[in-house]
């Protein structure tokens, strides 16, 4: 392909993706320069590859996935005719769809017109009861159980900051580990005869009072990979306040952000607080809102970072919603290497917070084989969720007691 096409293909994918930026789509440059990099490595007089190419590329939401293909055929039928979602709306409507079509496609644009990212909100039940039960339950659902209800990405800017406080205020505790070595105490798991010779020694010479030992218990180390790209974006922010707050409370925590590459944050949520620690965090990465390759990043991880911080049984939470752009077989093989190096691998997904979710991508495929809890990460009840979680995560070695 000659320069001046290959320029005009580059000018016409960044054309397309404002085009679905317009109808409602969420398209930033990360995804435009990665749809751009995919053409290139594709037979392009092939149009389904091109379609899927650009597809798997631009696409940050499984919800919009049915309209894609409206989009991308009209649009790349004859793309300068296209000014507008208006003429959008025009064309759909003229096209040559059963009745039940027109009208299922009507109702995806208007939710996209309508609402943008507050289509995602959760699907609310639609229970039938007394106009006087109603009035009561509004009396008794208190504005603190709305807000935990509600999802992330629906927050209006104040309730973004009641969230944060929410966060802050929490208790948050964590699972602790039982180690091989021994202390004092009152449970008779081991006899402690030097303390009961001297207990008892004195003055009636009756081994009576019984001394024992017990193990003792540490703090299991916490290890965090937060994605940050595009189709994160509106659940990063919080998740890296949540990630300073648990910091606060326990120190044993590694913390990591990664799109395209793997950044190390940890020092930076040693700082008082924590908006200067995101100010930090925002300087430093490079990445944000670009593209997602999970398996180059964790074959970044496991061999410059492993060693050093998953001694201990250290828990492993990666964030991140699987839509991956980089190779399959490279994260399937570094997915299980890092599963067989840490006690446990939790991956919180904020899409599975929906009803019809379906791992159906490539990246979730890939890696949920090796992940031993797959949670929720959508609103506040997960956040408590996953605190309860990491707080029974404590495993009971065997260790046979010796009195």
């Amino acid at each position: 392909m000659n320069t001046v096409v290959q320029s005009q293909l580059h000018n016409a994918i960044t054309v397309f993706g404002r085009f679905l930026r317009q109808a409602g789509y969420i398209v930033g440059t990360g995804e435009i320069m990665t749809a751009i990099d995919a053409s290139s490595k594709i037979d392009l007089l092939n149009r389904e590859d091109f379609r899927q190419a650009l597809k798997s590329c631009i696409i940050t939401d499984h919800k919009f996935i049915p309209l894609f293909d409206q989009l991308f055929d009209l649009y790349w039928r004859n793309p300068d005719r296209i000014e507008n979602v208006s003429d959008i709306l025009r064309k759909l409507y003229e096209s040559r769809l059963s009745e039940a079509e027109i009208q299922g496609m009507k109702d995806q644009i208007k939710e996209l017109y309508n609402k943008r990212l507050e289509s995602l909100k959760e699907k609310e039940k639609n229970v039938k009861e007394d106009n006087e039960e109603k009035m009561l339950d509004v009396f008794l659902y208190s504005p603190e159980e709305i807000l935990r209800s509600k999802r992330f990405d629906a927050y209006t800017a104040d309730e973004l900051e009641e969230a944060k406080k929410f966060i802050s205020q929490w208790k948050w505790e964590f699972g602790e580990r039982t180690l091989r070595r021994l202390h004092t105490g009152k449970t008779p798991y081991r006899l402690n005869i030097r303390g009961t010779i001297r207990k008892n020694i004195f003055p009636t010479q009756d081994f009576i009072e019984l001394q024992w030992k017990q193990r003792k218990t540490k703090v299991r180390p916490l290890v965090v990979l937060t994605d940050i790209s595009g189709s994160m974006d509106h659940y990063s922010r919080i998740l890296l306040h949540f990630i300073f707050t648990i910091h606060s409370v326990n120190k044993h925590i590694e913390a990591f952000t990664f799109g395209t590459r793997l950044t190390r944050i940890t020092h930076y949520l040693r700082q008082k607080d924590v908006n200067d620690a995101l100010d930090l965090t925002n300087n430093s990465v490079e990445d944000w809102s670009g593209g997602t390759k999970i398996g180059e990043t964790l074959e970044a991880f496991n061999r410059t970072w492993a060693r050093r911080v998953l001694n201990g049984g250290a828990v492993v939470l990666i964030i991140s919603d699987g839509w991956d752009t980089g190779n399959i077989k490279l994260l399937k093989k570094e997915a299980d290497r890092l599963h067989r190096s840490c006690h446990h691998i939790i991956w919180l997904n904020p899409n599975l917070g929906y009803m019809d979710f379906q791992p159906l991508t490539q990246g979730v495929q890939a890696i949920l084989p090796h992940v031993d809890k797959f949670l929720p990460i959508h609103n506040l009840n997960s956040l408590i969720e996953l605190g309860r979680v990491l707080k029974q995560l404590n495993k009971k070695e065997s260790f046979k007691a010796i009195a």
